[in-house]
């Protein structure tokens, strides 16, 4: 039942006996090939997203799945915290919950959605083409962060507010405001029918870090590496200015999503860990993470830490934060591996590859979820997941045989 899945979950990141091994992942694309829509359905068709996610929870009896869409609108959500909280958190959650209403409205220039820039069966691609800031124009980011995100950076972002005061731009306010209304109510009616379904989200709420946000939504992924070096003082100084506000994001959603879910789980996900040295990670990423986590935790919820690509050699870093307070999930780092450092001191989220999934066959894939959950069951705290949006193509006998071998040897 709903009610037990949520204890479940929360029992494990407490590092408490619980009677098996939960499932919990993030995946948006293969509901759709197993519900028979396309991907484009997931995005623009509301009524055919919900029946996917049902008809996925109902047959897979996971014991959290996330079916969260895109991330365009952060950076304008963002801009508007001086002037309206609640707003611009509404805003910013927009193309997370809402789908791809908000990327025809706004013609971001981030995404490229199926059934639009790509084939309605390609999955969607989040990147920056062209930097929408110079590296001379640092110091202006850091002297007011708000002020030059909505001044610079939001024209430049969305193609229909090029022009602020303009007709188009007003037009573009407008429904916006109107598309933010249906968002709510449907964000609201589908978690009610998911808890019907019995399935929980393995996280709603969103708490991003600052170096992240600058490479993803303003300046470019790759670039920010060379600017650590090149504009170091300018970038520590945005990151402390941004990373409150990003914790105040994190709460604000996290109540959100714990009065219409019951989930206090808060996703922070860290993409810069497999790109930086140590030291890189220690002086420009980790003390703003550890803040952030640190604030959410003292407000009664958990972070659900993404450390995506690699974080072989940064793990001593979670040993820093309070134990049995947050979860690992990790993407690449072998868990076996990660809970030889770790100990018991967090819950660990992990599971087999999605390549093995897409490639094997059903007696591998129960061979393979054996031999980790053999290992983990070891100590406390351990879910089943997989990596973010990994697992689109992965054939359905394998998706059934992985969940009936967690099932089977998950166990207590």
């Amino acid at each position: 039942m709903y009610e037990e899945k949520l204890r479940r979950l929360e029992d494990c990141a407490d590092l408490k006996s619980v009677d098996r091994v939960p499932i919990g992942v993030a995946e948006l694309y293969f509901p759709a090939k197993y519900a028979g829509f396309t991907y484009q359905d997931m995005y623009y068709d509301n009524e055919k997203y919900t029946r996917a996610a049902v008809k996925f929870a109902e047959d897979f009896d996971w014991d959290a799945v996330c079916f969260l869409r895109s991330f365009e609108t952060i950076p304008l959500g963002l801009s508007l915290v001086p002037v309206d909280a609640e707003m611009a958190v509404n805003v910013a959650i927009a193309s997370v919950m809402g789908g791809g209403s908000t990327h025809d409205i706004l013609r971001d220039r981030y995404i490229s959605h199926p059934g639009r820039e790509l084939p309605e069966n390609n999955e969607s691609h989040f990147i920056i083409q062209d930097t929408f800031m110079d590296a001379c124009e640092y110091e202006s980011f850091a002297k007011d962060p708000f002020c030059f995100l909505s001044e610079k950076i939001v024209p430049r972002v969305y193609e229909n507010l090029q022009k602020p005061g303009s007709n188009l731009a007003n037009e573009t306010f407008l429904k916006l405001g109107f598309e933010l209304n249906d968002i709510l109510e449907r964000v609201a009616g589908f978690t009610e029918t998911m808890k019907k379904a019995n399935c929980p989200p393995w996280y709603l709420a969103l708490a991003p870090n600052p170096l992240d946000f600058i490479g993803a939504f303003v300046r470019n992924f790759d670039k920010v590496l060379m600017d650590i070096h090149r504009n170091p003082d300018e970038i520590l100084t945005i990151c402390e200015k941004l990373t409150p506000v990003f914790m105040a994001v994190g709460k604000a959603t996290g109540l959100l999503s714990h009065a219409l879910t019951g989930s206090k789980r808060v996703f922070m996900p860290v993409w810069y860990n497999s790109f930086l040295s140590k030291k890189e990670y220690l002086k420009f990423q980790w003390p703003y993470i550890k803040t952030i986590a640190e604030g959410l935790i003292a407000e009664g919820f958990t972070p659900l830490l993404s450390l995506q690509g690699e974080y072989d050699h940064l793990l001593d870093t979670l040993l820093e934060l309070p134990k049995g307070k947050f979860i690992a999930w990790f993407d690449r780092t072998d868990p076996i591996e990660a809970k030889k450092v770790i100990g018991e001191h967090c819950c660990i989220a992990g599971g087999i590859s999605a390549a093995a999934l897409i490639s094997k066959q059903p007696e591998d894939i129960d061979e393979y979820v054996k031999k980790l959950l053999e290992e983990m069951k070891k100590s406390s705290g351990f879910i089943y997941t997989l990596p973010f949006n990994g697992i689109g193509p992965a054939k359905i006998e394998n998706v059934k045989a992985m969940t009936a071998a967690v099932r089977k040897y998950g166990k207590y």
